[in-house]
C-alpha cells in the first residue's frame, strides 16, 4: 500500500438526480492514485472532489463495483452505499439484445467497447467524418487526430464492407 493510497477514501453512491449514474466522492489529502484509477475506469470530474460515471449501456453499478474492487486492491478505503450495493448485485435480463447468442459477460465486453468509442468521440480522440447505411448496418468513417497527424490513416468503426458483383 502506498502512502498516497492509504490516505484516500472513496464513497460510491447512486447519483441523486440521475439514477443510472454513479458518483465517487473522494476525501483525504493525497487522492492521486484513486483519481487516476477512477479516470481510467470512465469516471469524469464533476466537482473538486466528486466524480461521476455515466455510461451509454446503463451498467454504471457493475463498472463502479469493479472500480471499487480495484481501488480496494490498491489499498484505498472504499465505501459503497447500500442502494448502490444492491444495484451492483442486480442481474439484468438483457431481453431483446440484438446479439442474443452472447453471454452476459460477452455483452458487457461489447458494450464496453462501444463505450470506449463513445468516450473517444466525446473527448475529441476520434472524429467522425461520415455515416452510411450498409444494408441495414450504420457504418462510420473516422480518424483519430493523434494518429492522423502521423499516418493519415482512416478507420472504419464497423465490420468490413462486403464486396458484391453486379
Amino acid at each position: 500500500m502506498s502512502a498516497a493510497a492509504s490516505d484516500a477514501r472513496i464513497r460510491f453512491d447512486i447519483h441523486p438526480a440521475h439514477p443510472s449514474a454513479v458518483t465517487a466522492h473522494l476525501t483525504g489529502t493525497a487522492p492521486d492514485t484513486a483519481l487516476g484509477l477512477l479516470a481510467g475506469r470512465g469516471f469524469e470530474p464533476l466537482d473538486g472532489d466528486i466524480l461521476v460515471l455515466a455510461r451509454i449501456d446503463h451498467e454504471e453499478p457493475y463498472w463502479a463495483g469493479t472500480a471499487a474492487q480495484k481501488l480496494a486492491d490498491q489499498g484505498v478505503a472504499v465505501e459503497i452505499t447500500p442502494r448502490l450495493r444492491d444495484a451492483v448485485h442486480e442481474e439484468w435480463t438483457w431481453a431483446g439484445h440484438p446479439m442474443s447468442w452472447l453471454t452476459l459477460s460477452e455483452i458487457r465486453d461489447v458494450s464496453n467497447e462501444a463505450q470506449q468509442v463513445h468516450d473517444d468521440i466525446c473527448h475529441g480522440r476520434l472524429i467522425i467524418h461520415a455515416h452510411a447505411d450498409d444494408h441495414g448496418t450504420t457504418v462510420s468513417v473516422a480518424t483519430s487526430p493523434a494518429r492522423a497527424s502521423r499516418s493519415r490513416r482512416t478507420t472504419s468503426l464497423a465490420r468490413p464492407r462486403r464486396r458484391f458483383r453486379t
